[in-house]
């Protein structure tokens, strides 16, 4: 099976703005928008992403992981939604969790303005673990993949873009991943913040995971395959031992896939495709966004090798 990893897309659609939704947080991120990054993300790039990942790398699964709008605006999720729809079966084929800027203010997260709009793509084959904030939630593909979705988004003071798994869900998904229904599948977890600290980052306190690592050692207790984030835009993969049994936990991002101009790579418009076989992670590819001419374009390649028992 391959699984497409795309994040932090912040899609822009400003119609209508309203005056009174800039009065908080907004008005930050409106300038930061104004000033830089409108520059720097573009729809297009995420169309070809999209297009990219079903007719030529022919992926069965699009995973997204967050950040999918830039200020939390019901026309920015409302552009986000048209554009996922344009993959076919997109509701089979697709799981969405939020990031940080989904969640931009209290406003959104009290209206669950998220969840409406991208509820198809967050159904749960085992939704008796769900807390009241409607994670974690869980997928199951083939018969031996199970993708589990984290909510690590939370309103935030002004300056900072923290992260958390408030205790029920933490709860909730060490339960979910100990059921014998997923227990021995390939588990994915998908989560918006890094797990680890951000090396390149001048402002870690403020844009960290709090509780990183309380939800790392519990992903490392339960035997997680894989875990992928977004939120750094920069490439990167980690590898940590399972705490119990001989495995190991991969941790992938590919970055911001919506970045249509950079100077360093590891900072541009990116996604990563995941093939998976016989409960195993064989291969992880990441292609890098070229130009609107060319549009996306192998850039690394990781395989893993693949013990064989002895006959």
């Amino acid at each position: 099976m391959k699984i497409g990893h795309i994040s932090d897309l912040h899609i822009l659609k400003l119609d209508d703005p309203r005056p009174w939704e800039f009065l908080n947080k907004r008005l930050v991120g409106g300038a930061n928008l104004l000033f830089k990054r409108s520059k720097s993300h573009s729809s297009r790039v995420v169309r070809e992403a999209l297009r990219h990942l079903d007719e030529d790398c022919g992926v069965d699964h699009i995973a997204i992981t967050g950040d999918l709008s830039n200020l939390a605006l019901a026309s920015e999720f409302a552009e986000a939604a048209d554009i996922l729809a344009e993959i076919p079966f997109s509701e089979e084929r697709v799981s969405v969790i939020p990031g940080n800027h989904d969640y931009y203010t209290r406003e959104t997260e009290a209206s669950r303005r998220f969840e409406r709009y991208f509820a198809p793509y967050m159904q749960s084959d085992m939704p008796g673990y769900r807390t009241e904030s409607g994670y974690p939630f869980c997928q199951f593909k083939n018969d031996d993949i199970a993708i589990i979705g984290m909510k690590s988004a939370v309103p935030t003071p002004w300056f900072f873009a923290t992260g958390e798994v408030d205790r029920m869900q933490l709860e909730a998904t060490a339960a979910l991943l100990d059921d014998p229904k997923v227990r021995d599948r390939f588990k994915i977890v998908m989560i918006h913040h890094h797990l680890v600290p951000f090396e390149h980052s001048r402002v870690e306190y403020s844009r960290r995971l709090i509780n990183a690592d309380e939800v790392l050692e519990m992903l490392r207790w339960h035997d997680v395959d894989l875990a992928i984030h977004g939120h750094n835009h920069h490439f990167a993969t980690i590898e940590v031992p399972h705490l119990r049994g001989k495995g190991t936990l991969r941790i992938c991002e590919a970055g911001s896939t919506s970045i249509g101009s950079y100077e360093d790579p590891y900072f541009g418009g990116k996604f990563n495709v995941y093939h998976i076989e016989d409960g195993r992670l064989l291969k992880i590819e990441t292609h890098l966004f070229e130009s609107h001419d060319v549009g996306f374009v192998q850039w690394k390649e990781q395989a893993f090798e693949q013990q064989i028992a002895a006959s």
